[in-house]
């Protein structure tokens, strides 16, 4: 009788788990189908110069990988250490990518190897169609081939402590080509902080029952928008190895430049030009019609100004905004997850234009200056960003899709819309701002809101399984 597999068109409950579920989660890598919530991380780029050295560092790296059982019952109990009031402290997290150029590095065979199109050839020779920059202009870690990236997180001493023994037993024939630094910063309610000073993270797809139980225990029953995924999502079989149990992810990583400052005046520009025309904006306005939500998180499809309970501010979507005159087609979290936009617009089956989505992972890099108020009080032009990691089943029909077809798109969704204002790369069409909140006879402002976001770096790798590493 075949071992019994997992029906990655669901989603799992820790609550009713199977033998084969337990199988999978012991088998995968961690911060796939869950976030790893570490508030530092350490990203070693290694290169193999010589195959017998990589597959031994890979091999003595088992123990120290961070296994997906482990990190959701380490979630568990720091929830409930929480709750009591009695702070835990967890392991540091250990994970490791590779990529195409890694596996061949490592001479497993062709036909082992994850058969993703996309991965397959590597971010740089996809340049053309996601209109990247040449990578010679990138960060000189990010130039040449980039074999693996060894992630350790944690607080900072362990972080730090990682570092400094990783870094102290790297083998001659294993090369570190840089370390990207990253980390969480947080407001003063304890969110999490991009660098333009937005609340990040939200509307994640959740794909264990007990965290999307905690989530409408949060904010009640979805309404609009479900956070409900299947494991499918993320997951796909490993093929380097034949244990049916054996499964990993594909992970996109893209190391994104924010200039902070033109950012600002930007918002500022854009503020002043719909004051013109008899609107009562402000930067914050102008700042949510770019990203698509104000600063604390609330969505501009359902208000014109911030203030929205956090938990209400992933339900939503745009059937009652079908013109773009609330939130502007062009808005970056309406470009990238269009809500309904192409089932009402093409007839895409729902189910279709959610399987799209990735799990973000993203980080964080940089330092900044925060006031009393937890608020950022400086702006600079370089050095920070947005070390973006995604977990998905499909770089070409995710990722790709996601940045093709859909930020750097100026007909998506309309004709005319524009990129993505911070994802988008290319094209020249002016965005068009209404001066007036869901106010069809309000003058528009037609005026291009680009360039503040550029990549410095990244690959495009696979989350082998622990049995990956243990066939070495």
């Amino acid at each position: 009788m075949p071992p019994p597999v997992v029906d990655l068109s669901k989603t799992l409950s820790l609550a009713t788990i199977t033998a084969a579920e337990r199988t999978l989660l012991a088998q995968l890598q961690g911060n796939l189908l869950k976030g790893h919530g570490r508030p530092h991380a350490a990203h070693l780029l290694l290169r193999f110069r010589q195959a017998p050295a990589g597959r031994a560092l890979l091999r003595g790296l088992l123990p120290q990988l961070s296994r997906a059982d482990v990190q959701l019952a380490d979630a568990g109990r720091v929830r409930a250490a929480r709750a009591a009031g009695t702070p835990l402290q967890t392991p540091p997290f250990v994970a490791c990518l590779l990529s195409a150029s890694g596996y061949r590095a490592l001479q497993v065979p062709r036909e082992r190897w994850p058969s993703d199109p996309a991965f397959t050839e590597g971010l740089k020779d996809r340049q053309p169609m996601l209109r990247d920059p040449d990578h010679a202009g990138w960060e000189p870690a990010w130039r040449g081939e980039v074999h693996a990236l060894v992630q350790l997180a944690g607080d900072a001493p362990q972080v730090d402590a990682q570092l400094a023994a990783w870094t102290a037993a790297l083998p001659d024939g294993v090369e570190l080509l840089g370390i990207e630094h990253a980390r969480t910063w947080r407001n003063a309610r304890g969110e999490g902080l991009e660098h333009f000073g937005f609340v990040s993270g939200l509307s994640q797809p959740l794909m264990i029952e007990e965290d999307l139980a905690r989530d409408a225990l949060r904010r009640g029953d979805s309404q609009r928008w479900s956070p409900r995924f299947p494991l499918g999502q993320v997951l796909v079989r490993d093929p380097s190895v034949d244990d049916p149990a054996a499964h990993g992810s594909y992970v996109v990583c893209r190391k994104l430049e924010q200039n902070v400052h033109a950012f600002r005046q930007a918002e500022a520009a854009l503020a002043r030009g719909l004051r013109k025309l008899g609107a009562a904006a402000d930067a914050a306005l102008a700042g949510a019609m770019l990203v698509g939500r104000f600063a604390d998180g609330t969505p501009l499809a359902l208000q014109g100004h911030d203030g929205l309970a956090p938990p209400q501010a992933g339900d939503f979507d745009y059937a009652d905004d079908p013109q773009g005159l609330r939130c502007p087609f062009h808005a970056h979290i309406r470009k990238t997850n269009p809500r309904g936009d192409t089932v009402r617009e093409f007839g895409i089956d729902a189910a279709a234009e959610r399987a799209r989505l990735m799990a973000r992972r993203s980080m964080p890099y940089g330092e900044r200056r925060q006031d009393a108020q937890m608020r950022f009080s400086d702006a600079p032009s370089h050095g920070v960003g947005l070390l973006f990691m995604a977990c998905q089943a499909s770089i070409v029909e995710q990722f790709e899709f996601s940045q093709a077809n859909r930020a750097n798109d100026e007909g998506f969704v309309l004709g005319h819309t524009g990129i993505d204002p911070l994802a988008g790369q290319g094209g020249a069409v002016k965005h068009r701002h209404h001066a007036g909140w869901g106010d069809a006879q309000a003058p528009t402002l037609a005026q291009r809101m680009s360039g503040f976001v550029t990549l410095k770096g990244g690959e495009y790798f696979f989350a082998p399984s622990l049995a990956f590493f243990a066939g070495l």
